[in-house]
């Protein structure tokens, strides 16, 4: 968040070059803070997203487009938690942005994914 354009691109670029360099036989797991809400909607996405994500903005966009295009599921929107558990930054709107990507053929390997809150 805050982030120029120009850094946001750059880690775009680093980010998925680093994907690419993953072999497909490899599992991969991707634990990140994307600072993107990627909402409900499944439509178009209903390989990689599991129905239950938590608001949404350009970020969460970009996502759900880089999670398609590499063929990686959003673990946090496949498990319906409640907003508590789904969220990990609140200033008067919560926003989900700590993802888990896997990829599609792995998911069925998933058996939860959430938010642990902190002690305060």
């Amino acid at each position: 968040m805050g982030c120029q354009d120009q850094e946001k691109k750059l880690f775009r670029q680093d980010f998925e070059a680093a994907i690419r360099n993953v072999k497909g036989k490899e599992k991969l797991i991707i634990r990140a803070d994307m600072n993107g809400s990627e909402g409900k909607r499944r439509e178009g996405y209903e390989e990689i997203h599991g129905g239950h994500g938590f608001g949404i903005n350009e970020d969460g966009e970009y996502i759900l487009e880089m999670a398609q295009s590499f063929e990686l599921a959003c673990m946090n929107t496949w498990f319906q938690k409640l907003d508590k558990h789904q969220i990990n930054y609140e200033s008067g709107v919560g926003s989900q942005i700590d993802y888990i990507l896997v990829r599609e053929q792995d998911k069925k390997n998933v058996m939860n994914c959430q938010e642990i809150l902190r002690e305060d």
